[in-house]
């Protein structure tokens, strides 16, 4: 099977899905196919971009153009004009407010060039819903490489050397609390359990991740398990 020549991402975030976001990927893969490009175009679905105020978004890869505010009378023009003729949409193009012509590229725009993401750093550009995406972007390398060359010890080290810390407001240091745990009494079955409670109204700090990026907390918990 030939490659796609084109991904289309539509934004699955809170606020767009309540926008409809659903609905204009129905409307796209309907278009698509009426448009005869099924075997040109992929259409998915991936987490939050982090602009909720213009939703519905949409990236069109590999061209890292943007789309907003799309609505379902949009989708048969920006399939004609883009994906058949290759003319970005412009009136749906994002376009800062102190810029006078659109910016295409999510890339080029200020809110995102300068932003060094880490851990939402799959956002928006993996299915979060899809194990082989994350695994195509070195997805439990990390689990592989403690599993099968690591001692618990040396991952617990690693975990110390890194300084990585919790992301509460203690900021805990990770690698004291998995040596507590691991000094902690007992020979029976021991759990690993994910906490993604979020007390404070409108946080969605954890809610992002788990959304986003599930598979790097499963990652994670395994790698915390071994140690």
């Amino acid at each position: 099977m030939k490659p796609y020549r084109a991904q289309l991402k539509v934004c699955g975030g809170t606020e767009c899905v309540s926008n409809n976001s659903y609905y204009i990927e129905k409307a796209l893969k309907r278009e698509i196919k009426k448009q005869g490009l099924t075997n040109e175009i992929q259409v998915g679905s991936t987490s939050c971009f982090g602009f909720c105020s213009d939703g519905p978004m949409m990236i069109v890869e590999p061209e890292g153009i943007i789309y907003h505010s799309l609505t379902e009378q949009d989708i048969p023009v920006l399939v004609k004009e883009h994906l058949k003729e290759g003319k970005p949409l412009k009136k749906k193009v994002f376009s800062p407010p102190e810029e006078k012509l659109p910016v295409p590229k999510m890339n080029d725009l200020d809110f995102f060039k300068y932003q060094r993401i880490i851990a939402l750093r799959n956002r928006g550009i993996i299915d979060p819903e899809k194990i082989d995406e994350y695994i195509a972007h070195e997805g439990y390398s990390a689990l592989a490489k403690a599993l099968t060359s690591m001692t618990p010890e040396e991952i617990l080290q690693e975990i110390k050397d890194s300084g990585l810390r919790g992301r509460g407001g203690a900021g805990f240091p990770t690698a004291r609390k998995w040596e507590l745990t691991k000094a902690s009494g007992g020979n029976g079955v021991k759990y690993v359990v994910c906490n993604a409670d979020e007390g404070d109204p409108g946080a969605y700090m954890d809610r992002s991740i788990v959304e986003s990026d599930p598979h790097s907390i499963i990652e994670g918990m395994a790698i915390g398990a071994r140690a």
